[in-house]
């Protein structure tokens, strides 16, 4: 796991803690929390390295916290926090996420408003509740309306500076299974756009079951949606949902092509491909049965009359006709 994903999770348990009066237990989580947020060594490889005598030697971290932080290395998730958030009458860890909110705004907003859900923060800002509370006012209830509001517009998408650390990690662990050949994170993610949806990994293996096998065995999965020979789907503990496809090696640029552009450019080389009696999909662009190409997206591209197509460039605004009249104008 990430550093930034450790320190979240002792960041909750403070927080819960605080929430719950206990006096100097807080404290200490967030001490610890800080300190492996802002380490450049992973504190997983920390504790490869010397154990959990390595892992006490972090600043703020005791034996207590080293003993947690050992769980949360071996299994993605933290035992305490699962009771403590059972022992709570909110959804503190959805109504955290909101900026402006902690642990003393939380239950002021329990114990005077009954707030449990953002459904309930949300209602409740909507009808100017929030704004009479002591230590909120006018202005943090329009802003706390204004970020569930634009959650909502998201989609439940992550902002890309939070993808990426996650993409990297899953990549890099891939790429050290046997037979992989080549492993990249696809869709949304690798158009660069400012907020990514579910993260599409491919794999291009000889070895499709132990692919598999590592990406529905990492530690920051928390739930194992579907688990296939090339195809499989995971929820992270961050929340994030990641789908695995397993390619051929000889399909590896069909398949990268296919999975990378936005909906409007796929249905457009779609339509380019038909007018020319072709067959575009993730395995190749066919004549009839015959495999015309499918080894690069260049290939891919150069099949359907077009130059190649940058990644970022991916999203029916332009860029096909452009590609178009400069392949037209090589071929001259």
């Amino acid at each position: 796991m990430r550093n930034e994903e450790i320190a979240k999770i002792l960041f909750e348990v403070a927080d819960i803690l605080e929430m719950q009066g206990v006096q100097w237990k807080p404290k200490a989580y967030r001490a610890a929390a800080f300190a492996i947020e802002s380490m450049p060594e992973p504190v997983g490889e920390i504790y490869a390295k010397g154990g959990i005598k390595a892992l006490e030697e972090i600043p703020g971290v005791g034996e207590a916290i080293a003993k947690k932080l050992k769980e949360i290395l071996k299994t993605g998730k933290l035992h305490h926090l699962e009771e403590l958030r059972k022992s709570m009458p909110m959804d503190v860890e959805a109504l955290n996420a909101v900026p402006g909110l902690g642990p003393k705004k939380l239950m002021v907003l329990y114990k005077q408003l009954k707030i449990k859900t953002i459904p309930d923060l949300k209602k409740a800002a909507e009808q100017h509740r929030i704004a009479e509370l002591p230590g909120f006012g006018e202005k943090s209830e329009q802003a706390i309306l204004k970020a569930i509001q634009m959650d909502g517009k998201q989609g439940g998408r992550t902002p890309l500076a939070i993808a990426k650390p996650i993409a990297e990690g899953i990549v890099k662990l891939l790429l050290a299974v046997a037979g992989t050949k080549k492993v990249e994170a696809a869709g949304s993610y690798r158009r660069k756009r400012e907020t990514v949806g579910d993260l599409d990994i491919l794999v291009s293996s000889t070895r499709p079951a132990a692919a598999t096998k590592a990406f529905v065995s990492m530690p920051s999965v928390k739930k194992v949606l579907a688990s296939g020979e090339t195809k499989s789907s995971v929820v992270l503990n961050s929340g994030f949902q990641s789908d695995l496809r397993v390619i051929k090696p000889e399909q590896w640029g069909s398949a990268l092509q296919y999975f990378t552009g936005s909906k409007a450019h796929s249905i457009a080389l779609r339509k380019i491909a038909i007018a020319k009696g072709l067959k575009l999909s993730e395995y190749g662009v066919f004549r009839g049965s015959k495999l015309i190409a499918s080894k690069t997206e260049k290939d891919v591209y150069n099949a359907l009359g077009l130059d190649y197509i940058a990644p970022e460039l991916r999203e029916n605004e332009g860029e096909i006709e452009k590609a178009m009249e400069s392949f037209e104008k090589k071929k001259k």
